[in-house]
């Protein structure tokens, strides 16, 4: 079994995810991409790819011949660049926001540079046919917490989750994390859930295959060894035990100063 495989199955039983968490592997070049996935052959945008791969389970490849529904899409893949009244906020001013300078806003985020790949693989990871480049997992604000303690059980930094509401996976969980190398969160935004099936209460991480088997380690001891086992049992309006307030609290009952 391939490590990537291996590491989706810990991941897996760690967190108890709805649907499996994908690889993406990014291609220079269509023609790089592997002959066990096809393109999926429709317009589309790049979540729907995504909850393509994790509802029916299966490879699937986007191009960018494919992928202009969503302009936010291709742009953070590093299809192209995104056209100029897009990206001003002249095209879509009064219904994304209430003006043209306020909808450029909604623009601004991490991309990979334009021209840098054609083509993408999304797979389940046990049935990735090559390590990926991206590891995604959707699941629960409490799973995507673990996975934040996960990341600093042994020393990770603070996990950033930056959003203005457009591009969940696509910007801030694929191309911030192999723009700047970290583990990131976003919410699942209006597009993935109209167009790619993402629930209600769903979050989406991303972060670099590189760092998935340290990340792996931080969760299993976090989940295992700390206090950060799951489900989090709920103590609830009650005092406090000593021990959890010897821990937490002032060492003298009246604040200093």
């Amino acid at each position: 079994m391939e490590r990537w495989s291996e590491l989706g199955q810990q991941l897996d039983a760690l967190l108890k995810l709805r649907t499996p968490p994908l690889g993406v592997k990014l291609y220079r070049k269509l023609e790089d991409a592997s002959p066990d996935a096809a393109p999926l052959g429709f317009p589309c945008a790049v979540c729907q790819v995504a909850g393509f791969a994790r509802y029916y389970r299966r490879p699937v490849v986007v191009t960018r011949d494919d992928a202009y529904c969503c302009q936010f899409g291709g742009a953070a893949l590093g299809f192209w660049d995104i056209e100029a009244d897009f990206k001003d906020g002249t095209r879509n001013a009064g219904m994304w926001a209430g003006d043209a300078v306020a909808t450029a806003k909604l623009v601004e985020g991490d991309v990979i540079p334009a021209g840098s790949f054609e083509a993408a693989l999304f797979a389940p990871l046990n049935r990735m046919p090559e390590a990926p480049d991206v590891v995604l997992a959707y699941g629960t604000p409490d799973q995507m917490l673990s996975l934040v303690y996960g990341q600093i059980w042994n020393g990770g930094e603070r996990v950033r989750l930056e959003t203005n509401g457009h591009g969940g996976t696509c910007r801030e969980c694929i191309a911030a994390p192999y723009v700047r190398d970290e583990l990131r969160l976003a919410i699942t935004d209006i597009g993935e859930r109209k167009f790619a099936m993402a629930y209600d209460y769903e979050m989406v991480a991303g972060w670099p295959y590189r760092r998935f088997e340290w990340l792996v380690e931080g969760l299993t001891g976090a989940l295992t060894k700390g206090i950060y086992a799951r489900p989090i049992a709920p103590w609830g309006f009650q005092a406090w035990p000593d021990m959890a307030r010897d821990r937490t609290g002032l060492t003298s009952k009246i604040p200093p100063g």
